[in-house]
């Protein structure tokens, strides 16, 4: 679509010969150039440099690049003028194709100098203010509403207000929903829900027993019983493990640094351990992203609590780290990597695409993304180490500054020496480079390799100034310490034209988006701090639209497979529309009413009629259901559900016997700080297996398990909002050739044989231990001639009993039934 600058035609003759005393037609002669030379990159669908010549607002205003395109009355000082006859191929505007001519510019000039009036618009709706209309008044930028839930004709099977949501849609395309799930169904799904693991057998008896104990004729002893199984396992150490580890899918936690040598985090196991605690705790949502955004900000009691809010900025910390030398450390790529996350994570935003050039779909500008950089440019993260560089630094200690002074007291002088020396040469780099990418602009062949090789002297003094300091760091005594952040010397950010660190801009006060709020700090926050607590506030405030929405939805993805948004980190333009706005509204203030109580949550979703419908759509009158509504997004049934990887392996431990449900207390056993000789083609690749739960193995981000690949496990890269749920040849062959599930299948066998001595009874158990249900009597008949066909082929072999039941386990182990969620 062509976009037209708006404007009143102002009346007068137009641009006349005398040129003491121009007038102009706006349109014809001013934006007519606009339109057919800049407009494709700087109107509505680009805003390239944060500039758009079909606003006035923003032609007068300061630029990315800290000039102002227009300054009236001075053509001289106005940057488009520069652009527009520049011959440098770096600077000069539109960089090719259809030059402006040479009468085109003298008439920009001759309106710039003669005050650049530009005539208001003829109304309210031209196109460049319905495309800011558009953006900002997308449904995820309003307030949160307080829908009541809607009547409905069947009150009866409504009793919940989720489900008077659910059935009110369905009742409008008269689609009935699946019957309810049976009471074995039910706390196999709810259990696996809540702690990842399966129900035991006397689990399982123990729930149908209670769920038929008080009536057959309704389902009201069900609905109690299945209220009290939630309850339950919301309070098992399990859960915190289980939703733990769907936080750390968000947040990409890795024990790794993701630079080139991926260097191990001893310390990461410490966040972790904090995400699982907060989450059996039910610390308040809104207190735990504080928490990790700006714990260390906030007051403690005691050393014990000051060292957990310390630990939780972790979240920060886990940022990934890149490149493989101290000179030119590109910290940037660290901070776009918080910011990105931050975003997607915590507020369903793809914040990061404005780091080079304002948003293209959603209203976030560049602006925006460097008010948020200058809090985090503001903070200091923890530096693992690197190929160069082979020691950590700058860790938080988690023991009394006094104590740290003692430890440090012999060191400390020579230390704070060598750091400012390298501060200085570091400093003395920067400002090298961005002096030399300026001047490269005008300078010759043989200026460029005289800059080029006294930046080069310059870094390799840095280099040398560097492994002076690491090789003293390792000398030091090692404390206890956290991979965490802490606040350094605040500074506003300038804008990195085009996303080069090295080519500063304008610089940005720190602020929050402007569709959020654009909430800026005060200058005593401002002089005072990184403004990473006052960020907390803003994410946390309940009148911001987004946090809440965000979080709900997530948790409901999980519960469901899919969210009542499927896009789970994007509620921007290009982002899909939720299926039940109102009902993702309602869960979001009952959320904020009820404390920000993951917990509360959890039950309110889980106790509706729509958490335990039948996932079976094999009923006739249902069929019409599939044609209409394919993809459920009217929740007529429940969507059946793969097992994570985790799952799967944590069940194998478990029904085998040799789960260890104890927590990781300690670090893994990482290589002494002093043997580290981590490079980028010889990259840390250890592995500490163990059979505790697999939140606690460790996690590479440069070297993935090809068990976490195979059953489609999280990126620790990127924030995972949604696991895919694939079929692959792979994921049968591991069911038939993998070492490990062989072994646990041996071990769950021998139970079988240890604990009955008879074959009915072991094939009961498997039933009940495998697929958490009893076996048919056609079942049992199956099973007992295949212990009879595999008891002939193996006649003559040792422990036949063991390896005929190892063959029986590895044919349940590969149902479906077990796979899979119903």
């Amino acid at each position: 679509m062509t976009t037209v600058i708006a404007g009143s035609i102002p009346s007068g003759d137009s641009l006349t010969a005398d040129a003491s005393e121009p007038t102009f037609d706006f349109v014809r002669d001013i934006a007519s150039v606009f339109q057919q030379h800049c407009i494709e990159c700087h109107g509505p669908a680009d805003q390239n440099g944060g500039l758009r010549l079909d606003q006035s607002l923003s032609v007068f205003a300061e630029a990315d690049s800290g000039e102002r395109a227009i300054v009236r009355g001075k053509p001289d000082e106005s940057e488009l003028l520069t652009r527009i006859t520049s011959t440098n191929e770096d600077d000069q505007m539109p960089p090719e194709g259809d030059r402006l001519t040479t009468e085109e510019i003298e008439t920009i000039r001759r309106w710039i100098k003669s005050d650049a009036d530009w005539p208001a618009m003829k109304n309210a709706g031209d196109t460049a203010d319905q495309q800011d209309e558009v953006e900002t008044s997308h449904w995820a930028f309003q307030p949160i509403t307080r829908p009541e839930p809607p009547s409905v004709k069947d009150a009866v099977w409504s009793r919940h207000p989720i489900d008077r949501f659910m059935q009110s849609r369905r009742e409008e395309t008269d689609m009935p929903a699946a019957p309810m799930a049976d009471p074995i169904t039910l706390v196999r799904r709810a259990t696996y829900d809540l702690t990842g693991l399966p129900p035991t057998p006397a689990e399982v008896t123990a729930f149908v027993k209670s769920a038929k104990a008080k009536s057959t004729h309704d389902e009201s002893a069900t609905t109690a019983a299945f209220e009290t199984l939630v309850e339950n396992l919301l309070q098992r150490p399990t859960y915190g493990q289980r939703w733990g580890r769907h936080w750390m899918d968000w947040v990409r936690y890795a024990d790794t640094a993701g630079d080139n040598s991926d260097f191990p985090i001893p310390q990461a196991y410490l966040y972790r351990n904090y995400i699982i605690d907060s989450l059996n705790q039910d610390v308040p949502y809104d207190r735990f992203l504080t928490e990790q955004l700006a714990g260390d900000l906030l007051p403690a009691d005691s050393l014990e609590q000051r060292n957990r809010q310390t630990i939780a900025t972790g979240y920060l910390s886990m940022a990934r780290r890149f490149g493989s030398l101290v000179e030119r450390y590109p910290w940037h790529l660290t901070i776009e990597d918080t910011i990105d996350n931050l975003g997607r994570t915590m507020m369903g935003m793809t914040i990061a695409c404005a780091r080079c050039h304002d948003h293209k779909f959603d209203p976030i500008s560049t602006r925006d993304y460097y008010g948020l950089y200058g809090i985090f440019a503001s903070t200091g993260y923890p530096f693992p180490g690197i190929e160069l560089f082979q020691v950590q630094r700058d860790l938080v200690p988690l023991i009394a500054q006094k104590e740290v002074d003692e430890a440090y007291a012999p060191f400390a002088k020579e230390k704070r020496s060598l750091e400012d020396k390298l501060a200085k040469q570091l400093a003395a780099c920067e400002k090298r480079s961005i002096e030399n990418a300026d001047r490269e602009k005008t300078a010759t062949v043989a200026e460029k390799r005289k800059m080029h090789d006294e930046l080069e002297e310059m870094l390799g003094k840095a280099r040398n100034a560097g492994n002076q300091l690491a090789a003293f760091l390792k000398k030091m005594p090692e404390i206890p310490t956290a991979y965490a952040v802490r606040d350094i010397e605040p500074v506003d950010a300038a804008i990195q034209i085009k996303g080069e660190p090295n080519r500063p801009g304008a610089t940005v006060p720190r602020k929050f988006p402007d569709v959020l709020g654009g909430y800026a700090l005060t200058d005593e926050a401002a002089s005072n701090g990184s403004g990473r607590l006052e960020l907390a506030k803003w994410i946390t405030d309940p009148d911001n639209p987004l946090t809440a929405r965000v979080i709900v939805n997530r948790v409901w993805q999980r519960h469901f497979g899919r969210g009542l948004v499927p896009s789970t980190s994007d509620f921007g333009l290009r982002g899909e529309t939720p299926s039940h706005p109102k009902l993702l509204d309602w869960l979001a203030n009952d959320f904020i009413q009820n404390g920000w109580s993951l917990k509360h949550l959890h039950h309110t979703i889980m106790t509706s009629r729509t958490y335990q419908l039948s996932s079976r759509d094999v009923i006739a009158k249902l069929a019409p259901n599939l044609v209409q509504d394919p993809d459920n997004r009217l929740h007529w049934r429940f969507n059946r559900q793969r097992l994570d990887a985790e799952s799967i392996r944590d069940t194998l431990l478990m029904i085998g016997g040799n789960l260890d449900l104890s927590p990781q207390q300690d670090p893994y056993p990482f290589p002494p700080r002093d043997k580290w000789e981590f490079t980028q083609h010889h990259p840390f690749n250890a592995n500490y297996d163990s059979n505790r739960r697999s939140v606690y193995q460790m996690t590479k981000r440069l070297t993935a398990q090809t068990y976490q690949q195979t059953f489609d496990g999280p990126d620790p890269n990127a924030c995972t909002s949604s696991r895919d749920e694939s079929v692959t040849a792979l994921q049968a062959l591991y069911f038939i050739n993998d070492d490990f599930l062989h072994d646990q299948a041996g071990l769950i066998a021998q139970r079988f044989v240890s604990q009955h001595d008879n074959d009915t009874a072991r094939i009961e158990d498997a039933f009940l231990t495998i697929l958490n249900r009893p076996a048919t009597t056609e079942e049992v008949d199956w099973m007992s001639e295949h212990l009879r066909a595999v008891g002939k082929r193996l006649a003559d072999t040792k422990d036949l009993d063991k390896r005929a039941w190892t063959s029986l386990t590895l044919s349940l182990l590969r149902l479906n039934e077990f796979l899979y969620l119903d």
